[in-house]
């Protein structure tokens, strides 16, 4: 039930695309759906292929499905989603059929995404592109640990990794001083810091002494309660 409470919500938040430009918070959500993607699969081959993940994976399928068939348009389609859709075009949850397809499709409708440049803006948007990037960082870590292991996959260098992270703290700090004065997002983003800090230090173990689970647990945290701070009252 809740993941078609939220599969609507995400509907309604991209009508604006029937005749109208597509709203930013709804291509950031997209991409985090993405990324969430690549990691699920990353971490159904660390985890032995915990059936968890590949339900996960499975739900994150169809919602990207879901989203891509909300965004339609009365006259021409634009050229991005044209694009978006033929890149998607095909795609399924199965863990074993072409793997490196994980890391290769949401990489290349990310960046399709990010070029986007007709978008409409909303007070958020700083905070959907921080739960988008944290969830980017996430993938590309079960991604670096992932091909380390031996497993199939097609990862960043470790070096272009810890420049991502560095960029995230960034990202954080600007958002986290943006918000200063919203009492409950300040107090999200207040241990969304916490949080970060204290994973922060493992997300440069590639190998024997890497922990997955413990980013994907705590970056899924994170974006519940930044969800939650964000989320429409009623």
């Amino acid at each position: 039930m809740r993941t078609l409470l939220r599969s609507a919500a995400l509907a309604v938040l991209l009508l604006p695309l029937l005749g109208q430009a597509v709203e930013r918070a709804g291509l950031l959500d997209l991409e985090r759906q993405l990324w969430q993607i690549r990691t699920n699969f990353h971490m159904y081959g660390l985890m032995d292929g915990d059936h968890a993940y590949q339900a996960t994976l499975e739900e994150k399928v169809a919602a990207v499905n879901d989203t891509l068939a909300a965004w339609h348009g009365e006259g021409e389609t634009p050229a991005w989603l044209a694009d978006v859709r033929g890149l998607w075009d095909g795609f399924d949850a199965d863990p074993e059929r072409e793997p490196a397809r994980f890391d290769r499709v949401p990489v290349a409708m990310a960046e399709r995404l990010a070029a986007v440049d007709d978008a409409t803006d909303s007070g958020f948007d700083d905070v959907h592109a921080l739960l988008a990037h944290l969830q980017a960082v996430t993938a590309a870590y079960t991604a670096i640990v992932a091909v380390n292991a031996g497993l199939p996959g097609e990862a960043e260098s470790e070096d272009a990794f810890r420049a991502e992270l560095a960029a995230f703290d960034q990202r954080l700090d600007q958002v986290q001083a943006r918000h200063k004065g919203e009492a409950a997002l300040a107090a999200a983003l207040k241990e969304t810091r916490v949080k970060w800090q204290f994973v922060r230090g493992s997300l440069v173990k590639f190998g024997a002494d890497a922990v997955p689970f413990l980013v994907y647990r705590y970056s899924n945290r994170i974006g519940a309660e930044l969800e939650g701070a964000i989320a429409p009252a009623g």
